[in-house]
């Protein structure tokens, strides 16, 4: 399940506490929480978005229609699992086998529409980095025009398109530039590398970056690995 907004200083009211009350002993500001990463609110709340649409879509054709060739995505896969990462790990580090560092993975299983949300740790000399993968099957919707809607988006900022991988690609935009985004027929990954390493007041610290280009080769290889391992 998606997690619903946090509560504003625990007060009980999502805005904060209402016009004119006043606590008798203000407790001391808590000391900033580790932010979370902005890849989470975007994917979750698209993924929303989606179940609804694709939902209520489903419901209006019923059953009796004929539904979309999935092209053999399958949905008993955890694709953080069955993700090589070849290049990455060789680029950034090996996988961090730490059960401290594992991340819940997040699924939303629907008649209509099928995402699993998950993490890979790397960590090596240059820090520690989080590869996000957004694994979305839709199962009775064409999601292309939702995909190129998001691409184009220029209040989102449109995305550079990626050629020789699915059936179309883009890296950019909304989700920043470590990231590649691929609609494969009735499927979209995407993946997103990330710093893992914050300093004593919770913000991200800056470290050394892969060059676009390299790191752009890693991400379409690795993927393209990734969405073969799906249909297997």
């Amino acid at each position: 399940m998606i997690s619903e907004p946090e509560l504003v200083g625990g007060t009980g009211f999502p805005d904060g506490p209402p016009p004119g009350r006043q606590d008798l002993a203000e407790p001391p500001p808590p000391k900033p929480p580790r932010p979370r990463a902005p890849w989470r609110w975007a994917l979750g709340g698209a993924a929303v978005a989606s179940a609804l649409w694709a939902g209520g879509l489903y419901a209006a054709f019923g059953t009796g229609d004929e539904m979309p060739d999935l092209g053999g995505y399958r949905t008993d896969r955890d694709p953080c699992a069955v993700a090589e990462l070849d290049g990455l790990r060789a680029a950034l580090g090996p996988r961090d086998e730490d059960p401290r560092e594992r991340h819940e993975p997040m699924k939303v299983v629907q008649p209509a529409l099928f995402q699993w949300e998950c993490t890979v740790t790397l960590k090596g000399k240059t820090g520690a980095y989080r590869v996000n993968i957004n694994y979305v099957l839709h199962r009775v919707t064409d999601p292309g025009p939702e995909f190129e809607a998001v691409r184009e988006d220029p209040q989102l900022g449109a995305g550079d398109p990626v050629e020789g991988i699915g059936t179309r690609a883009y890296s950019g935009g909304a989700l920043g530039e470590d990231s590649l985004s691929v609609l494969d027929g009735q499927a979209v990954i995407t993946v997103i590398v990330q710093a893992d390493d914050y300093d004593e007041t919770g913000l991200p610290k800056e470290g050394p970056r892969l060059d676009p280009a390299a790191l752009r080769t890693y991400l379409v290889e690795d993927t393209r690995r990734l969405m073969d391992a799906l249909k297997q």
